[in-house]
């Protein structure tokens, strides 16, 4: 009995170990299989350990501005989207510029490239190797000639030279319009971009070109003979993309972003910021102030270089207040008491240590400094980029008024801390309903808006026609001998 029963154990004994072999073996094929099935990682996660971003752009002043004495300098309502975004990863944002649609493809192919922040919808052999973010930012494209000329209101008025960008939305707007318009010639450079020919318009080389409306409006802000002829699109919006792969994870990433931009107001801020002083254009003024740039500029800047620079602050922001305040004049001067380039207060003057508000190095010394004081009192909870317009505000109409006008936003559920609620509320401090039970009483606080919005609009047109040097004159030039047989063939 014994011996059956030791027999029978070990039997059990075997059948246990033979069990396990095989729940053993299962597990370590199917865990086999499954590592050669999953990615070692995701493209998501390689970007992490790299802790680089890589997106290419093309060179565009509406895009990123790019100070050519200081390559590092960028700005621009694309960049700082993709700043937020790449900071959301946390990791560098590391942008890789080309001059060309094929080009950044061709750097996209050799893996250099993880988001394409440009618009392929006009090279549509490239389409099909790239998968599109949601869209974002809406574009209306419009038809450009240069004020003076016969304007035309449709394609059918088209007499001369339309020439847009090859490979770009334009090309691709007007090849599906074009069976409306049977006749409608254009041509396409493989070689210049949208702000180069509406250089060329303005140089009477071509005579028409289209662009979106945010390059026109900022290159207006530079070269104010360029106008609008109508309106060619104004369904467009803007689509990047992320090289073509089963791996979607940095797209999804992305798109998630942007449903969180929008729903946050991040993107509406950056719009604001980088946009809203475009919505009026003052052709006039606009042409007065480029003249200045010109003719009166070059004799202060060295001390609006000198002082912003001591005080940490942009050379070009300064003079831009400065133009707003007195149009460069040392001598100006108000009624108010206020006189110089930077139009201070005798007292403000004096707490500064200011002998001479007629004297220019040392008016814009005290100006600068008074505006480096104020942003110094701007509430840390004021986010870092709206805080020089909270600042302006304060340089129009006092600190006290901007105070009344955060505590009512308050009063009225709009973000203290926010320049477009706040931008909102400045008017009500004259109307009689909201002033009396404010701490500083009534403010003309309709004229501290047009203040700071004029700053942005002089600060952009400077900022542009800065950029457009002499090298960059040259190398347009240049580029355009290139194509200048091509045109006169046509």
């Amino acid at each position: 009995m014994i011996k059956k029963v030791a027999l029978w154990s070990g039997s059990l004994v075997t059948i246990i170990l033979i069990i396990l072999a095989i729940v053993f073996a299962l597990f370590f094929k199917e865990k086999i299989r499954a590592k050669e099935i999953q990615p070692q990682s995701t493209i998501l996660q390689k970007i992490s350990e790299q802790k680089e971003l890589r997106v290419g752009m093309l060179r565009s002043l509406t895009t990123l501005y790019v100070d050519y004495r200081n390559p590092n300098v960028v700005g621009g309502f694309e960049y700082a989207l993709l700043k937020k975004f790449s900071d959301s990863l946390n990791v560098k944002l590391k942008i890789i510029f080309a001059n060309t649609l094929p080009e950044l493809i061709e750097k996209s192919r050799d893996g250099k490239i993880d988001l394409l922040a440009a618009q392929i919808k006009g090279y549509p052999e490239e389409l099909t190797n790239f998968d599109a973010s949601e869209a974002f930012h809406p574009i209306v494209q419009q038809l450009v000639y240069l004020k003076g000329s016969a304007k035309p209101y449709s394609f059918v008025d088209i007499k001369g030279n339309l020439t847009i960008p090859k490979y770009s939305s334009q090309s691709y707007i007007l090849r599906n319009i074009s069976t409306q318009y049977s006749e409608l010639n254009w041509h396409e450079s493989d070689i210049l971009n949208q702000e180069e020919l509406l250089k060329l318009v303005v140089d009477k080389k071509i005579d028409y070109t289209i662009a979106n409306h945010n390059t026109i409006a900022i290159m207006q802000r530079i070269y104010p003979l360029l106008t609008v002829a109508f309106t060619v699109d104004d369904n467009w919006s803007q689509n990047w993309y992320f090289p073509k792969s089963q791996d979607h994870s940095l797209r999804d990433k992305f798109n998630h972003f942007i449903k969180k931009a929008y729903k946050d107001g991040t993107i509406q801020k950056l719009e604001y910021h980088y946009f809203n002083h475009m919505n009026k254009f003052d052709y006039v003024d606009t042409q007065r102030f480029i003249q200045a740039i010109k003719q009166t500029l070059p004799k202060y800047q060295a001390f609006f270089e000198k002082y912003a620079s001591s005080y940490e602050l942009d050379w070009k922001l300064i003079a831009a207040i400065s133009y707003q305040e007195s149009h460069w004049n040392p001598k100006a001067a108000s009624s108010t008491g206020v006189r110089g380039m930077m139009m201070l207060t005798k007292p403000t003057a004096d707490s500064l240590g200011i002998k001479n508000r007629l004297d220019a190095e040392q008016s814009i010394k005290g100006g600068t400094i008074y505006i480096k004081q104020i942003i110094n009192r701007i509430p840390d909870t004021i986010p870092n980029e709206e805080r020089i317009w909270f600042a302006l505000a304060a340089y129009n109409m006092g600190m006290g008024h901007l105070w009344d006008a955060r505590s009512l936003a308050i009063k009225l559920n709009k973000n203290p801390d926010s320049w477009q609620d706040v931008r909102q509320i400045l008017p009500l401090l004259s109307e009689e309903e909201y002033y009396t039970d404010l701490k500083y009483g009534f403010a003309r606080g309709y004229q501290a808006v047009h203040f700071v919005d004029s700053i942005q609009q002089y600060y952009m047109s400077l900022v542009g026609y800065l950029l457009e040097s002499e090298l960059r004159q040259k190398h347009i030039d240049e580029k355009f001998d290139l194509i200048s047989l091509d045109f006169a063939s046509e």
